[in-house]
């Protein structure tokens, strides 16, 4: 327990560490842009390919994809019927932040020092996420809402998905896994200390990137917001563990995804679409701290 503790706190630690430089001037949220890059072209990609090496293909692994694209779609749905009576803005609002989930930049980094094994279960769970969260989703909400036709969407989502660096990692452990190969570990030496720096790389691009101004009048559909996407974390996370038969390891993986926080590629999306930056840069910022002591609490707990 005590390992838990101190693995949260030392996130909180960092994530307060920059907004404190953040609001001395040293950094700006700007500088995120920087460090993001760092963690998706290198230190994520370096963590993954380390904790899912020597992973053995099953059809768990399967079902896990399956359920990212599935538990999506099924969010993103309810979220368009929750949203009903808002503007097409504040209803594509819903059905981004019901949805996805930040695993590559959260969930990885908040279990990778504790609970290592769970990491190539959360990979295989983030190849069906990350093909929702990257367009998918955005391409449902523009759909649904504004009626736009998508010319070209599969060639867009593969070409989109294919610059995504963790997710080509994640494709290549996978066609390894499915041909019984993994790398030797004397290869991935030069990698431990790009992996060994993601945690604090990932927190810290989360820190640079929270906003914490709330616009006039936008409070009851924020607090709205969290409200769904906390409750359907617990009614998923309740009909996982105890309704269906899945190994305790998955459904302690499930439980940790469910109460992850929501993807930051929603809501640069959900301002391209008219959104105000400060209402979805706040749910979202809000949403890593309400994560982070539910996630805690569930690893005490199980």
């Amino acid at each position: 327990m005590l390992t838990i503790f101190l693995n949260a706190f030392s996130i909180l630690l960092i994530l307060l560490l920059a907004l404190l430089l953040k609001k001395l001037g040293l950094l700006a949220q700007k500088d995120g842009a920087l460090v993001s890059k760092l963690v998706v072209y290198l230190t994520l990609p370096a963590t993954i390919l380390i904790g899912v090496n020597h992973t053995k293909l099953s059809s768990t692994f399967l079902v896990l994809m399956c359920l990212g694209i599935c538990t999506n779609l099924f969010l993103v749905f309810l979220g368009k019927i929750l949203g009903r009576k808002q503007d097409h803005v504040a209803q594509g609002l819903y059905m981004f932040d019901l949805s996805g989930y930040n695993i590559g930049n959260f969930s990885i980094p908040f279990v990778s020092s504790f609970f290592p094994a769970a990491i190539p279960y959360l990979a295989m769970f983030d190849m069906g996420n990350s093909f929702m969260v990257t367009g998918t989703t955005q391409a449902i909400v523009e759909r649904s809402l504004w009626k736009k036709k998508q010319r070209g969407l599969g060639g867009t989502l593969f070409n989109t998905l294919l610059k995504n660096p963790p997710f080509v990692v994640y494709l290549l452990m996978f066609g390894l896994a499915i041909l019984g190969w993994s790398i030797p570990e004397q290869w991935l030496i030069p990698l431990r200390p790009l992996s060994n720096a993601n945690t604090l790389l990932s927190v810290f691009t989360i820190g640079l990137f929270m906003e914490f101004r709330l616009p006039h009048g936008q409070l009851k559909l924020i607090l709205s917001i969290l409200w769904w996407r906390y409750l359907l974390a617990i009614i998923l996370a309740i009909f996982f563990y105890f309704l269906v038969p899945f190994p305790a390891l998955i459904k302690e993986v499930l439980l940790l995804i469910f109460f992850c926080p929501m993807s930051f590629l929603h809501m640069i999306q959900a301002v391209e679409l008219g959104n105000d930056r400060a209402v979805a840069g706040l749910v979202i910022s809000l949403s890593m701290f309400v994560s982070l002591v539910l996630m805690s609490l569930v690893v005490i707990i199980l």
